[in-house]
């Protein structure tokens, strides 16, 4: 066998996974003659839409589906790249808008999840991942503001006047109630972000795509059909 590397003779050196596995004299690199990738079904796709929505993490979805931990990373960030933001056209509605402390790597590095939601329908309008910053903030509240919003209610921050006409800004302790009900359910839903783990996020950019998924308004709909064969996830 040549070396696929450097074009010289390859020795036999072992055998792994029941495939003769070769050395090549020159660089001494390792390789097999033959190799395969198995296909993950697109059943499997749905199902990691809802282990992830139900409080499971990486470890976990790979242990139930039987496909390993990188296969289930790369299946999260492929299904979070192919949802696109829904085409909201109303006005005149009231919304919520807060921030929600979690950690990003260590819990020395402090991340921020900060979002929007109708106040009626509990409907995500725009959400960021990063630190708290005027200018992260102020991507939320842009696209609160241009669906001309009757009331825009929010905590204390202090950024928050800066960025809302005050005309229909309210700052008032019970007029976040839903969306701190929110905060509740994220918690208990999205394993990363529980007070009391170890398995909080590693990057942002996967924190993101896990949220992109939660948040998804379609999900619920194509999801409907995958429940009748629970059992045939194989």
């Amino acid at each position: 066998m040549k070396c696929k590397y450097c074009n010289c003779d390859c020795i036999k050196k072992g055998i792994r996974n029941c495939k003769q596995k070769y050395q090549c004299k020159n660089c001494k690199r390792y390789q097999i003659e033959t190799y395969s990738k198995s296909v993950i079904p697109k059943e499997k796709y749905q199902w990691v839409k809802q282990l992830n929505n139900e409080g499971c993490g990486i470890s976990s979805i790979s242990r139930l589906l039987e496909i390993s931990k990188s296969s289930t990373q790369r299946l999260i960030e492929r299904i979070a790249s192919m949802l696109k933001p829904p085409d909201i056209c109303e006005t005149g509605e009231s919304y919520e808008i807060d921030e929600l402390r979690t950690y990003c790597g260590s819990k020395k590095k402090e991340c921020w999840i900060m979002y929007a939601i109708n106040k009626i329908s509990g409907a995500v309008i725009d959400f960021c991942v990063g630190r708290r910053t005027k200018e992260n903030i102020k991507r939320i509240t842009d696209s609160v503001i241009k669906l001309n919003p009757k009331r825009v209610y929010t905590d204390g921050l202090n950024i928050y006047p800066s960025l809302i006409p005050k005309s229909i800004h309210k700052v008032f302790e019970y007029c976040t109630n839903r969306i701190e009900r929110k905060n509740l359910s994220l918690r208990t839903h999205l394993k990363r972000i529980s007070r009391k783990t170890i398995c909080f996020t590693k990057n942002e950019r996967m924190l993101r795509n896990c949220l992109s998924i939660y948040f998804d308004p379609q999900l619920l709909i194509y999801e409907i059909p995958i429940m009748h064969n629970c059992l045939n996830i194989r």
